[in-house]
């Protein structure tokens, strides 16, 4: 690697570290009070900073969202809380009406759907109008999210737990296993 290709790369990775900087100071005046320890690519949105922690060294990728919301009626927002160490991938957004913990070193890869609530499917009405369900989301430490997972209200993964790319996870997952698919199955332990 050349002396000036090493500059432009040093230069690249301060200017990315000044805009995160920026980005928690500002998070901080909305309301934002975990870790200041963090990184924030560019283009991340957090939809009401004083409902999401951070624990230290969490880095979100480009077009993250983390939107904790209100229930209709209710005066409280969804709370989302990401251990030390979490790794969030481009384009992942987190949606909290309850709650939604991810553990410590827990790494989430890109294009996935963390959500804690589901719209009603009873007959008699369009869904939108139909009470809906929240059930906090549960993802343990040391857990790896492949690229495109979903993950739905209610469910828990246990520690150090792969789910494969493309998976949407409807049930529980017990710690230490590898699973995929659709809906997400236990294929072996690891």
């Amino acid at each position: 690697m050349s002396d000036l290709t090493r500059r432009y790369a040093r230069a690249l990775h301060y200017a990315s570290r000044a805009r995160s900087v920026g980005h928690v100071q500002l998070l901080t005046w909305l309301g934002y009070t975990g870790s200041r320890d963090v990184h924030l690519d560019g283009d991340v949105r957090i939809t009401h900073p004083p409902a999401v922690t951070m624990g230290p060294r969490v880095h979100l990728c480009r077009g993250v969202k983390l939107e904790p919301s209100q229930l209709e009626g209710s005066t409280s927002f969804g709370r989302i809380e990401l251990g030390e160490h979490v790794f969030v991938g481009e384009r992942t957004t987190i949606v909290s009406h309850e709650r939604i913990v991810v553990g410590a070193r827990a790494m989430i890869a890109h294009n996935c759907s963390l959500m804690d609530f589901n719209h009603g499917v009873a007959a008699g009405g369009p869904p939108s109008r139909l009470p809906g369900r929240t059930a906090e989301v549960v993802l343990g430490e040391d857990c790896w999210l492949g690229t495109g997972v979903i993950v739905l209200p209610g469910v828990r993964i246990g520690a150090g737990t792969i789910v494969g790319a493309g998976s949407v996870v409807t049930k529980s997952l017990p710690e230490n296993v590898i699973a995929a698919g659709v809906p997400a199955r236990v294929l072996r332990t690891r």
